[in-house]
């Protein structure tokens, strides 16, 4: 069990680290990572204002980050939650990999990103 909490914390710590770095170069230097897609095409991704949402969400900023992103700002309650259970399972039961249940979600949510990205450049908002 000890070698699966160390599979578990180490990546998520590196992902925090690295969060928390950004957050710190955003605040006292403005420093924010541009969308590549955006700054070459024009276009809006389905990605495009996740730092600013997590900026917002920082602030507690709740209603910015929602108009920033709000596909991701609504569904990052729900893998929050499949993110923890799943390492949890992991942790207690060895079990690796995404149930069937998961795998639908996520590719339910790959096909609402991808209408979103579409719809978000035909109707843009502000």
């Amino acid at each position: 069990m000890n070698e699966r909490i160390k599979k578990v914390v180490k990546p998520a710590a590196i992902v925090l680290a690295i969060g928390f770095s950004y957050l710190l170069l955003h605040i006292f230097f403005g420093f924010s990572i541009p969308c590549p897609v955006h700054l070459t095409t024009g276009l809006y991704c389905p990605g495009c204002g996740v730092s600013r949402m997590f900026f917002s969400i920082f602030k507690l900023d709740f209603i910015s980050a929602f108009k920033y992103n709000p596909v991701i700002f609504c569904a990052l309650p729900v893998f929050s939650a499949m993110f923890i259970y799943h390492n949890y399972r992991y942790l207690r039961f060895g079990k690796k990999g995404l149930s069937n249940w998961e795998n639908i979600l996520l590719y339910i949510f790959i096909g609402i990103l991808v209408v979103f990205g579409v719809l978000r450049n035909i109707f843009p908002i502000g």
